[in-house]
């Protein structure tokens, strides 16, 4: 991994991989980027992705970090030594779809595509109930500590899903500090006012007992070139749950998002 030491006093480490067209891909709360790099790799393959854990997570430190604010300033002296000037692409999972709004606000020009899954709105909440939609026994073999943390973000509990699980979330589970976490998350108000005219993707599950769905309808008055998909069967975990979907909505958005601008 690499490092960079920000303003505050924030280390932020990332993971620098590929060649291509760049793309930054944050990971959401209680995670790091092992989790969002498992379902992007296979899709942005002909890309150089760039994965940085998000402050207080993973391998990066939240010294001087206590808002949402505070942590797009750090990511916006990432972009500026990862890009410098260059053009790339955004991609953002749930708490970190919150960040890449903050951040493509502050880099209109820069930042050429805007994609959200499963985005948490702030202050804007309306998370669907709690159910499960596929249940083929596969969780009965984890350890409680892991059933918990399985059974309580995938809403599609099969034998696939929990290979993916294993493979993208459990490696990350606790690697994260709470209060700093907590702070990012209470002070999330970011300036959204910036106009954005390059494609946005908008991807949410049907039952996402987390952030919901209903009232991403509102970011297509924020984004005039947004296209909003919503996924049966699938939750918070979306991108573990239907990889297929994700995958086709993602080739087909950075495929707009970086065609030459006219």
């Amino acid at each position: 991994m690499t490092t960079i030491q920000t303003s505050s006093g924030a280390t932020l480490a990332y993971v620098d991989v590929g060649s291509g067209p760049p793309v930054l891909a944050l990971h959401g709360a209680y995670s790091a980027h092992q989790e969002i790099r498992a379902f992007l790799d296979p899709v942005l393959a002909h890309c150089r992705r760039v994965y940085p854990d998000l402050p207080g997570m993973g391998s990066s430190t939240a010294t001087g970090i206590s808002s949402a604010k505070d942590a797009v300033d750090a990511l916006d002296e990432l972009v500026a030594a990862a890009f410098g000037d260059e053009p790339f692409t955004l991609v953002g999972h749930s708490f970190g779809a919150h960040l890449a709004r903050g951040l493509a606000a502050r880099r209109p020009g820069q930042v050429r595509g805007l994609a959200l899954l499963c985005p948490m709105v702030s202050s804007d909440q309306h998370m669907e109930p709690a159910m499960v939609v596929a249940d083929d026994g596969a969780a009965a073999s984890l350890p409680p500590e892991l059933a918990e943390a399985y059974t309580g973000y995938f809403v599609v509990q099969t034998a696939a899903t929990l290979a993916r699980f294993h493979e993208a979330v459990a490696p990350v589970l606790g690697h994260w500090d709470d209060q700093a976490v907590e702070r990012l998350m209470t002070d999330d108000t970011l300036d959204l006012a910036a106009e954005y005219a390059h494609p946005v993707l908008v991807m949410t599950g049907r039952q996402d007992a987390w952030v919901g769905y209903r009232q991403h309808v509102g970011l297509l008055a924020a984004y005039p070139r947004a296209t909003s998909v919503v996924v049966a069967d699938a939750g918070h975990a979306l991108p573990h749950e239907r990889p297929e979907a994700v995958g086709a909505a993602l080739a087909l958005w950075h495929t707009a998002a970086t065609q030459p601008e006219t």
